[in-house]
């Protein structure tokens, strides 16, 4: 994936629970926390974003993840 991560998954969910709402659904593994905000804070993502303007609803989140 662009910025140094790996994508791990993208696409529908195969099912959804409870309050889950079957959207599209990215998920990117980086080396770091500090790797995935660099990420999103970095020049080339903003120019995705200029590049996307309004055409998608983001909802982004950073999750430490498990050793």
């Amino acid at each position: 994936a662009a910025g140094g991560g790996k994508t791990l998954a993208r696409g529908l969910p195969a099912a959804a629970f409870d309050n889950g709402i079957i959207q599209r659904v990215v998920v990117v593994e980086f080396e770091s926390v500090d790797a995935a905000i660099a990420c999103h804070e970095s020049a080339a993502y903003k120019r995705a974003l200029e590049a996307l303007g309004n055409a998608v609803d983001r909802d982004m989140r950073i999750v430490e993840g498990l050793e």
